[in-house]
């Protein structure tokens, strides 16, 4: 028997950096005179020009109590993407006019791009309460610098909003909320007519529709122009709380990510979203006695092997479906399939 190994774990968009071990710090700058704070969470095993979440607190906490309330590092670790707690002045943001605050939490995105190159046409924002009005007026002001936003429990703070592009928009709150359903539906409604979408939702009740115990009801608007979408959770009986029980609810962490995730600035979603699906399920790949073989690849596609160091290893045209590939060291290596839209990444084992 020859030596064999099966290419795992597939990606999208770049190959796996291994330059930055898991990290959570506290960091600081100025922002008018002022020094404020932020808490940054890096996953291990970041992909290159990974994507990035500000998740914004509520009244009368800051970062870090927000980020041991949330647990959302969880979410980041896995599905490898850097999350910020930024931190409010005496634990309350400027909701009248943004102010410095807007300031500092743009001066954040550029501040880790310096540091962790992240994918600027990757940068969300989310909220709980008054941080959930944090992240509207983020979408509102930086239409152009966060591809979508998700607040929650959040309304859209009065005032003018004006969008260089359409903003994905997921909101989520309960019918027992600080605030009225029609208030939140009022916030809905302003950011359909800003979006140019449908005004009749796709309704889902209970969702998701596989657990009949879950009291939220989901209303889609979508299509909405270009590609964006508006997602509403509503929690029946739910009240003022960022949940984690999936039970009779939808945990709060999954269902943000699940959202954000599907947009970035260069465009959105359902094309991105069948392609990923397809290339997951469609291309494999194998390796065995120095000889990688491909499965599901187009004729025109183009493979590209790179070690961990980030060097051209091999190349060969997909074509031909198969590769030799001997004569390397045993350890992990990187297999690129290109020519579609979006290139996949596969890892490799050589044994």
């Amino acid at each position: 028997m020859g030596r064999c190994s099966f290419l795992i774990s597939v990606f999208i968009f770049s190959l796996s950096a291994g330059g930055f071990a898991q990290t959570t710090e506290t960091k600081t700058f100025k922002v008018a005179g002022v020094t404020r704070t932020y808490i940054v969470h890096v996953p291990s095993g970041l992909s290159n020009n990974p994507p990035l979440v500000l998740s914004i607190h509520g009244y009368n906490i800051d970062g870090a109590l927000f980020r041991a309330i949330t647990q959302t590092d969880k979410v980041a670790d896995r599905e490898k993407f850097i999350i910020v707690y930024p931190s409010a002045l005496n634990k309350s943001w400027n909701i009248t006019t943004g102010g410095d605050d807007l300031t500092f939490l743009r001066a954040i995105v550029d501040t880790i791009d310096v540091k962790y190159h992240i994918d600027r046409n990757r940068v969300y924002a989310t909220g709980f309460s008054m941080g959930g009005f944090m992240s509207f007026m983020l979408g509102c002001k930086y239409s152009d610098v966060f591809a979508a936003i998700a607040p929650v429990s959040g309304l859209l703070p009065s005032g003018t909003c004006t969008l260089k592009r359409p903003v994905p928009m997921f909101l989520k709150f309960g019918t027992n909320d600080v605030a009225s359903v029609s208030q939140f539906m009022s916030s809905v409604d302003s950011w359909l007519k800003l979006d140019s979408c449908p005004s009749t939702p796709v309704v889902t009740r209970p969702y998701p529709s596989t657990n009949p115990k879950s009291k939220v009801t989901r209303l889609y608007y979508g299509p909405c122009a270009q590609g964006s979408e508006v997602v509403v959770d509503t929690v029946q009986k739910g009240t003022h709380e960022w949940v984690l029980n999936a039970d009779t609810n939808a945990n709060t962490n999954e269902e943000v990510w699940g959202f954000l995730k599907n947009f970035s600035l260069k465009g959105t979603t359902a094309i991105d979203r069948q392609f990923y699906s397809a290339a997951r399920d469609a291309i494999t790949a194998s390796y065995c006695s120095g000889i990688v073989r491909l499965q599901g690849v187009g004729e025109k596609c183009m493979v590209r092997v790179i070690d961990t160091k980030g060097r051209l290893v091999g190349n060969a045209a997909a074509a031909q479906r198969q590769f030799t590939f001997k004569d390397k060291p045993s350890g992990v290596y990187v297999v690129m399939v290109s020519g579609n839209d979006m290139p996949v990444t596969l890892r490799m084992v050589v044994p």
